[in-house]
């Protein structure tokens, strides 16, 4: 049977699913609910002294789930840190997370947020979060709209100093310097440069990185000529299909600072959705949204999903596979290709007719209208195809029937599975290298 157990930051975990920052972490009663999923670590609601964040209008959150199937996991949020005062978590709420995670062999992670980088802002708080037994802190310097909701004065918060790496500098030196325990520092997605700031990060003193937390958004509901939920950008949440731009987030990370300790977070709803960010070089792998919208059973299932992939494919540990694309990751103008993209694709899609189910779906989304389905099968016309790959990806039928292949030597190219053959590099005049 597979071992799900890993290290993270010194500690050992019976696996590396676990709940990222969110109401979860907030109070005991709702970790309990978590932790007795079998999770292997968790981290707590953010607390804080930023005036406004604190509090917000209810209803808070806003489904987008009857807007369309596509829209079943997305949802704005205008929940911000902690409502619960500050001195209270810490004296009440704190200590019973923290007993109970010990409790549980659960790693506990205190997430905190301070004002601006003034250096005492953020030490006072990691000190206290110490105090009351946290086995890592993490400085939530990513939240989405928490500059939206503070006042003023406290405007300097959030994602503001994820996007700038002297401030993250300074506020991780603080940090990391206040504590014996260590410190992660979170990113946010609005980061255009993350590999800068991770290495700032690094420079910094902490111990490792959160990556990453959400963009923020809102709605408009068109039946009724009015935003959704109410009328400002708050957090956007966009479900599962996040994961696409998070995991390119995390890579720069990864690719840049090689086994730097990383806490994989952002749209995993599912176990394969866990191994994609620890095959992408995170050491662990959190849920947020999906346990609002499927419940805490998700956890279970991704734990024991995970379990199940692992032996299937003879992996003894997560390190047989933790980080195996991390040096695939570069640049597309660095990939083989045509010098210059002759009209006629030299790669086309291949019809195994006889799997064909004739539902005409690669007719109807092929952009080029190259495509034709008739009681034979589906056939391209080779003049207007373009090569791109989109009916393949479509295809419905349980056996494969679409196939890419060049059309110059009968090589497959791409059976949409893994990477595509880099073909392009046995032209004489090819770009990339």
């Amino acid at each position: 049977m597979a071992n799900l157990k890993t290290n993270f930051l010194g500690y050992e975990l019976k696996n590396p699913v676990g709940v990222s920052s969110c109401d979860f972490g907030g109070e005991a009663a709702n970790a309990k609910r978590v932790i007795d999923q079998g999770i292997g670590w968790i981290t707590s609601k953010t607390v804080h002294h930023i005036d406004g964040p604190h509090h917000w209008p209810r209803p808070f959150f806003y489904s987008l789930k009857e807007f369309g199937p596509e829209l079943k996991d997305a949802w704005v949020c205008s929940q911000m840190f902690h409502n619960m005062p500050y001195e209270q978590w810490m004296n009440d709420e704190g200590p019973k997370i923290v007993k109970l995670c010990k409790d549980n062999g659960v790693l506990f992670i205190g997430s905190v947020c301070g004002i601006g980088d003034e250096p005492s802002n953020w030490a006072e708080l990691c000190r206290d979060m110490e105090s009351i037994g946290a086995d890592v802190i993490e400085l939530d310097t990513g939240g989405p709209h928490a500059t939206f909701g503070a006042i003023a004065a406290h405007a300097d918060v959030g994602a503001p100093l994820a996007m700038d790496p002297v401030k993250a500098y300074n506020v991780g030196k603080a940090s990391a310097e206040a504590v014996k325990i260590p410190v992660i520092f979170k990113c946010t997605p609005q980061c255009v440069n993350q590999a800068a700031l991770s290495l700032a990060v690094q420079k910094s003193g902490c111990s490792g990185i959160t990556a990453n937390n959400a963009l923020y958004g809102t709605w408009i509901d068109h039946e009724t000529g009015t935003f959704y939920g109410g009328p400002y950008a708050v957090g956007g949440l966009m479900g599962r299909p996040w994961q696409i731009f998070s995991l390119a987030k995390l890579l720069e990370t990864t690719a840049t600072i090689k086994d730097y300790p990383v806490c994989g977070v952002g749209g995993i709803f599912t176990w394969d959705d866990c191994v994609r960010y620890l095959m992408a070089g995170a050491h662990i792998t959190g849920l947020c949204s999906a346990v609002y919208s499927r419940g805490v059973g998700v956890l279970k299932d991704c734990i024991d999903g995970m379990s199940a992939f692992m032996d299937r494919k003879g992996y003894k540990s997560i390190e047989n596979f933790r980080g195996c694309v991390v040096d695939q990751f570069g640049y597309v103008r660095d990939w083989p290709k045509e010098n210059w993209m002759s009209p006629k694709t030299p790669i086309l899609p291949h019809f195994e007719n006889e799997n064909c189910t004739k539902c005409g779906i690669c007719q109807r989304v092929c952009p080029y209208g190259a495509i034709t389905v008739d009681d034979e099968g589906a056939h391209v016309d080779p003049e207007i195809c373009n090569g791109c790959g989109w009916c393949m990806g479509h295809c419905p039928a349980k056996n494969q029937v679409i196939k890419m292949y060049r059309e110059e030597t009968g090589e497959m190219v791409w059976d949409g599975r893994g990477i595509h053959k880099p073909w392009a590099k046995d032209l004489p005049d090819h770009a990339g290298v």
